[in-house]
């Protein structure tokens, strides 16, 4: 009993320790090719325009935003 124990710890034990390293070298991979990627291939800077652009512009027809404001208020009367 007490041997099928110690084998069962040694092998918990070398389990872990083989996908603790593979974790490691795989986070190291990760942080090689990030650091590749940005030496080798660096983002281009846009130039900042002086003017503020709009956040949402409406675009749809009167009419639309009519239909879909009273979809809106007759689910929300309906399902009050």
């Amino acid at each position: 009993m007490n041997e099928t124990m110690t084998q069962g710890v040694e092998l918990m034990l070398s389990g872990m320790g083989i996908v603790f390293l593979f974790l490691a070298m795989l986070i190291g991979a990760v942080k090689l090719m990030a650091y590749c990627v940005t030496t080798f291939f660096p983002e281009e800077v846009q130039p900042v325009s002086s003017a503020p652009k709009s956040v949402a512009q409406n675009t749809s027809a009167p009419a639309v935003t009519a239909a879909i404001t009273a979809a809106v208020h007759q689910h929300r009367a309906k399902h009050k």
